[in-house]
């Protein structure tokens, strides 16, 4: 598929058309590229959230840092947990701080962003272990926050909508939190990297097949199959009683498929679920290109979905 002539544009401007080959890099040079220092993101007049940093525990009793965003209305509001992407070894809850602001604002919701443990120092499950905590806490201690804990729903990119897909699972087998709503944007949901797209957009841009199949081994300890389906959600076997499912995915992504065929097999087993793909987008366009009408298309979906799932 044709990259969109706006984003193609706007990469050849920025000079990032061509993503970077980590696998022929030292893994310090390869980490540097994949967690830069975000600054704050500062929004327009008229469009802040009210934003708190602060640390919850985790699995092990180690902190586990959240962003807190709070609409400006006092009461108690249902609470998206959001995961950023990164390929499970960056990115952080810098990556989606303007999307996150805006949609607070927008849905009239809390959201709780959180920085999960990154591969390859911490891997899998200890990211997931994370995220699972989070969604814990905010069943016990929501209401510090102004969060409603009956009225949870779960988000995440690229490998955090991995993360959240898998939450959402181990919610459903541990007897944990209900989660009324997940909202995936260009997901991982498989590792098998056999999928149409993975040969049709292995260069790119931004994620490359390549890229993936660097990724995989840094998150994998050994003995865990690729195929687990906390890992690869699209292999897990039941997906019944899972909460209702918006996936947004991109034309131009190795990923789209997988993202593609998760949400029909959400369908097939009777879970409400709608998959939306972006013609001519690339990977991560919602965050990396705002001003672009699909992206500002892809805004509206996720604010209508929050509006029928977690209604303010």
């Amino acid at each position: 598929m044709r990259l969109d002539p706006l984003q193609e544009a706007q990469f050849r401007a920025e000079g990032t058309l061509n993503a970077p080959k980590l696998d022929e890099l030292p893994l310090a040079e390869a980490l540097a590229i994949l967690r830069p220092k975000r600054p704050p993101y500062t929004p327009p007049p008229g469009e802040a959230a009210l934003v708190e940093d602060r640390a919850i525990p985790g699995p092990q009793g180690h902190p586990i840092p959240v962003r807190v965003y709070r609409p400006a209305a006092s009461g108690v509001h249902n609470v998206l947990l959001h995961l950023h992407g990164g390929g499970w070894v960056g990115g952080s809850i810098g990556n989606d701080d303007a999307r996150c602001h805006a949609t607070c604002r927008r849905a009239d919701i809390v959201i709780v962003s959180v920085a999960y443990r990154l591969a390859p120092e911490h891997k899998f499950p200890a990211g997931l272990e994370d995220a699972y905590a989070a969604l814990l806490w905010l069943q016990a201690q929501g209401a510090e926050i102004g969060a409603n804990p009956g009225g949870i729903g779960i988000s995440g990119s690229s490998a955090g909508g991995n993360l959240a897909a898998a939450v959402t699972l181990l919610a459903r087998d541990r007897d944990g939190p209900t989660i009324k709503f997940l909202l995936l944007a260009y997901p991982i949901c498989d590792t098998s990297m056999s999928q149409p797209s993975y040969s049709e957009n292995a260069e790119g841009p931004l994620l490359t097949a390549r890229m993936m199949a660097w990724f995989l081994p840094q998150y994998l300890p050994a003995g865990i199959h690729p195929r687990n389906p906390l890992v690869a959600p699209l292999h897990e076997a039941d997906l019944r009683a899972l909460p209702p499912a918006l996936i947004l995915t991109a034309g131009c992504d190795p990923l789209r498929d997988e993202g593609m065929a998760y949400g029909a097999k959400l369908r097939a087993a009777g879970v409400e679920a709608t998959s939306i793909c972006y013609p001519g987008m690339a990977h991560g366009f919602i965050t990396r290109s705002p001003d672009h009408p699909q992206s500002q298309a892809a805004m509206r979906q996720i604010i209508a979905a929050l509006a029928r799932w977690l209604p303010a």
